[in-house]
Order: structure tokens, then sequence, then C-alpha cells
């Protein structure tokens, strides 16, 4: 019941995200305008919204529950809200990195130098991506 819901709210949002979208100009695949990209998402959205809710009616099993674990989760907050803390004092890199390394080591990665080798190159992507090809500057 619960994952109707969610699929329902999805659903509504997506066609609410669709209509404030309708009144933005949508330009061509080749000169795409403001209105683009949140149309394309909310289309995406719209759609999937509707296959899971298709895939969900014709499942009528019922499944075993099982317990929630939530310290991951929690857990997961908290990293994300020490890293909103320090991401304009220590930087983008430096502070995506801790995160990336955290959350590696929360999951069930054992060893240290996998996670510190794959934080370190995704930081590096995607400062060069954003610094040097796309010219944006972070944080």
């Amino acid at each position: 019941m619960l994952e109707k819901m969610i699929i329902f709210l999805c659903l509504f949002g997506s066609m609410a995200y669709l209509y404030l979208a309708h009144g933005l100009t949508f330009g061509t695949l080749g000169s795409p305008k403001s209105g683009f990209l949140p149309t394309l998402a909310g289309t995406i959205t719209l759609v999937f919204s509707l296959i899971l809710l298709c895939r969900q009616s014709h499942f009528r099993e019922k499944k075993a529950q099982l317990p929630v674990d939530w310290t991951k989760f929690l857990f997961i907050i908290i990293g994300l809200l020490f890293y909103i803390i320090i991401l304009n004092s220590i930087g983008y890199f430096f502070a995506t990195f801790i995160l990336l390394f955290y959350f590696f080591k929360l999951g069930d990665t054992v060893g240290w130098v996998f996670p510190l080798v794959i934080s370190l190159c995704s930081c590096a992507v995607f400062y060069l991506l954003f610094s040097y090809y796309l010219k944006v500057t972070l944080p």
C-alpha cells in the first residue's frame, strides 16, 4: 500500500511539474530553451511512474517484510549534514572526497585502499569535468 502511495505522489508531482514547466519556452532539440530540461525530466518521471503503477497493479502477492536498519539511514543523513556544513569552508574537492570516503566505509567495503582511490578519482573527474570542460566554478 505504501508503494502505491509513493507512486501516486510521484505521478501527481510529475504532472504538476509538467504543468509548471509548460509555461517555459521549450525551443528545439538543436536550440533548447529554458523549458527543455524541465519538460524532459517531468515526462520521464511521469512515464516511469506510470510503468511502476502498472507493474504494481499486476503483482498482488504479499512479500515478507524485512526489518529496516535505520542506523545506516541515520549515518547517511549525518554525513550529508556534515557535508553541507563543511562544503563552503574547505571547498568542493575536499568535502566531496570526505563524503565519498565516508559513504564507502559506511558500506561493506573492506580495506582502505579501494575507498580512498575511488573517492579521489571521482572527485578529480568531476572537478576536471566542471572546471575545465564546462568552465563552471565549484564552491
